[in-house]
């Protein structure tokens, strides 16, 4: 094993696409279809350089999509795979510490991560990483064809 965590390229939008569809707790409901992130904005991820893949002999084996907001100085961690022979290894951690790091260079103040309510093993870790619950939120989206 040869793990590596580096920053999300163009070369990985095919694969992050593929692992991250897979996951129905990532896709965004609209009223029939689960929708992950679409591949132009996998590739806006790639041109802010704070979103994460993990290798392993050049297989990509986990993501996290990561994405630093100016106005606000808030750094979101929107999601976070990693494949399950890969877990518990403390990558995830890795990989949070690493975006945290890039994006207080770039003026973060706050940190968030959306972590569903019953992933108590996310919410853990976020514990330990110095995170506190915000609060329990109902997730609402509108989508642009539905104005």
């Amino acid at each position: 094993m040869n793990l590596i965590i580096r920053k999300l390229e163009s070369k990985d939008i095919e694969k992050v696409y593929t692992l991250g569809i897979a996951i129905p707790e990532f896709s965004a409901k609209d009223e029939a279809n689960h929708i992950f992130w679409a591949k132009d904005t996998l590739e806006r991820f790639v041109d802010q350089g704070l979103s994460l893949v993990i290798e392993d002999q050049n297989s990509i084996v986990g993501f996290l999509l990561a994405v630093y907001q100016p106005i606000t100085q808030k750094l979101t961690w929107e999601n976070m795979y990693i494949e399950p022979a890969y877990q518990k290894r403390g990558l995830a951690e890795d990989c949070f510490q690493k975006t945290w790091e890039m994006a207080r260079k770039e003026g973060a103040i706050v940190a968030e991560a959306l972590v569903a309510s019953d992933n108590l093993s996310a919410q853990k870790m976020c514990k330990h990483l110095g995170f506190n619950s915000a609060g329990d939120y109902q997730w609402m989206l509108k989508w642009k064809d539905k104005i």
